[in-house]
């Protein structure tokens, strides 16, 4: 038998209990649910006085952890964690998760939730974490560091640090990171191809401030340089500074895999995981479900156009508002595939979106088989008007020259061109395609 604690920005919300044969629960307190403005911490676990017990639960909590394998077991040897398992995983690193959650054995009590504790880094201390990856320190949590605990979900390297007046700090007990530092992926061998990533960093920032320009919300991204060595800096839009700017807010979110109760191994549609007309059908019941189906379908759009292939679930979120309503979040996590086709790389022919559209004869993945009809199909099946899916591939097409050309001037300099501009072209031919159907 074992408890933690879930806790929200200072409040306790709920108890998650492991039994001794591995049985997972979560729980409300009577506390949190008479508080006003109280919210679930997913809407796959909605607030009220019954026990949650099963699989709702472990996916849940497992969706707040690393991807991979590897990274995990990094975690268990670097915090002497009892198992890879989510509950021992979080008992050790729970502590900044993402969204509002904070995550802690029950014999603890966290201090300074509502205050600021940091220490701040020089650039070999920067460096350090930001390599740390490559001599196996899990998300940046370097040796010698032994208050500084995060879990970020997803499959990049990455860890998470705390900005302040342009610099950069380790933070420290219940101090929350402000931004997520994306680090570059490599180099990925298959049997039948080499997918150079090396650039991923410079990739994703064309990506967000791309489908920015094309009207998406999108996380803000900078290039971090320090010493040369490259990272993404991605805001993180679930901390907001508190109004009276003594503290930082954690906002509740979650993403589609943790709405649906499913788990991290079948995020994509082909794996099982959910379609663009189950999400679509899900924001029928968010705030603004005008506003959030439309800016999903824009994405698909959007995605088409970078052939950005990583549009998953898990890629996908929504704010957590108090009494179980919920919207959208920006969008992130955003890379082109153009930069490695062809050559050793991908064939253009083969590259699969991870949501497929619907066609005449089915489900349709294949990236280079897909044309502004399908859209139009998908849309109907989705229950979203067709006219205003028109209208969303007429905006997007008319968008297109002056977003590549915002894009580029905003560019650092000495902006590897080689990057940007195949990314650009690619659009542009893409696009062509919207006068047809």
């Amino acid at each position: 038998m074992a408890q933690l604690t879930i806790a929200m920005n200072g409040y306790q919300v709920g108890t998650l209990y492991r039994s001794s044969s591995g049985t997972h629960e979560f729980w409300y307190h009577q506390d949190w649910l008479d508080m006003p403005g109280s919210r679930p911490i997913s809407l796959s676990l909605p607030l009220g006085k019954q026990r949650f017990k099963g699989e709702e639960v472990y996916n849940f909590f497992d969706n707040l952890l690393p991807d991979k394998m590897q990274t995990r077991q990094r975690i268990v040897a670097r915090h002497q964690a009892a198992s890879s398992q989510p509950f021992d995983l979080l008992a050790k690193i729970g502590m900044d998760s993402v969204g509002a959650l904070q995550i802690y054995p029950a014999s603890q009590q966290p201090e300074g939730v509502r205050s600021i504790h940091c220490k701040k880094l020089t650039q070999s201390a920067l460096l350090n974490i930001l390599q740390g990856y490559q001599s196996n320190a899990p998300l940046g949590m370097i040796s010698g560091e032994e208050d500084f605990r995060i879990s970020i979900a997803g499959a990049q390297e990455k860890t998470a640090l705390l900005k302040q007046n342009e610099n950069w700090y380790l933070p420290l007990g219940s101090t929350p990171t402000t931004h997520i530092i994306k680090l570059p992926i490599g180099t990925i061998q298959s049997h039948s191809h080499t997918i150079d990533l090396s650039t991923s960093v410079e990739n994703e920032l064309v990506c967000l401030r791309l489908a920015g320009a094309l009207g998406l919300e999108v996380a803000a991204a900078d290039i971090l340089d320090v010493r040369g060595f490259r990272a993404l800096s991605v805001a993180r839009f679930d901390r907001r500074r508190s109004s009276d700017g003594q503290w930082i807010m954690r906002l509740p979110q979650e993403d589609f895999c943790q709405v649906l109760g499913v788990s991290p191994g079948l995020k994509y549609e082909s794996d099982g995981g959910p379609n663009i007309v189950k999400i679509m059908s899900y924001l029928l019941g968010s705030a603004q479900p005008e506003q959030d189906r439309a800016t999903f379908m824009l994405a698909q759009v959007v995605f088409w156009l970078l052939a950005a292939t990583d549009g998953h679930a898990k890629n996908f979120s929504v704010f957590l508002l108090p009494n179980g309503a919920f919207r959208l979040t920006p969008l992130y996590d955003i890379l082109s595939a153009y930069p490695v086709m062809g050559g050793s790389g991908l064939s253009e022919r083969k590259i699969k979106m991870a949501m497929a559209l619907q066609g005449s004869s089915g489900r349709h993945y294949q990236w280079y088989n897909l044309f502004p009809r399908h859209f139009l199909t998908t849309a109907r099946a989705a229950g979203f008007d067709e006219t205003a899916m028109q209208t969303i591939l007429d905006d997007v097409r008319d968008r297109v020259p002056t977003a590549i050309n915002s894009v580029r001037q905003s560019l650092p300099e000495n902006f590897p061109a080689d990057i940007s501009e195949v990314i650009f072209s690619g659009v542009e031919k893409r696009a062509k395609r919207l006068d047809q159907n």
